[in-house]
């Protein structure tokens, strides 16, 4: 990947993290997707478009474009640098069941939808052409991460080709974490 695409990358990630900090401290919206348990990803989608939308190196964006004109599938966000280089991004949010068995949420079927949009990414081919997934998990308790880490994370590292570990910023909601993982697919 070229410097420019990583320096952004690191940008937007800095800049998601600012503005969902700023969210829960004002409407607690990341509070109320943990106490709920709450799969919404609308919530990722729209500030990345904003963080897109106000970023120079950006000539074009688009929410739910389709990944090719004859299908049904749309990615969540796509944008394209000045440069010629075009994003694909897949954004999932997943609540955990975590220190609350009985509950009906675990997030393994949750992951298969990760992989599932990693697949769709790996489809796009092009010089030119970066693939991204950003994904949520929550609530995550200190305790939770060597399970997250040994069971999930690893499937979607096999996915990815890469290995993923820490998450690119945690956001503390009450008593666990708010975790956003920000990869770029092979």
């Amino acid at each position: 990947m070229s410097m420019l695409a990583d320096v952004l990358l690191s940008e937007i990630s800095s800049k998601l993290n600012s503005r969902l900090l700023k969210i829960e401290a004002q409407q607690e919206y990341l509070s109320f997707l943990v106490k709920k348990r709450y799969a919404n990803e609308r919530l990722l989608q729209l500030e990345l478009m904003n963080i897109v939308a106000q970023t120079e190196e950006v000539s074009d964006y688009l929410p739910e474009k389709l990944y090719d004109s004859e299908g049904k599938e749309k990615c969540d966000l796509w944008f394209k640098l000045k440069d010629g280089t075009e994003f694909w991004v897949e954004i999932k949010t997943r609540p955990t069941n975590y220190r609350k068995p009985a509950h009906a949420k675990a997030i393994t079927h949750g992951v298969q939808g990760i992989i599932d949009d990693v697949r769709r990414l790996k489809r796009i081919q092009g010089k030119h052409i970066r693939r991204i997934v950003v994904f949520a998990f929550y609530p995550i308790y200190s305790e939770s991460y060597p399970v997250l880490e040994r069971t999930h994370l690893s499937r979607i590292s096999r996915e990815i080709g890469k290995n993923i570990k820490n998450p690119a910023f945690s956001i503390k909601v009450q008593d666990s974490d708010f975790s956003v993982y920000i990869v770029t697919a092979k």
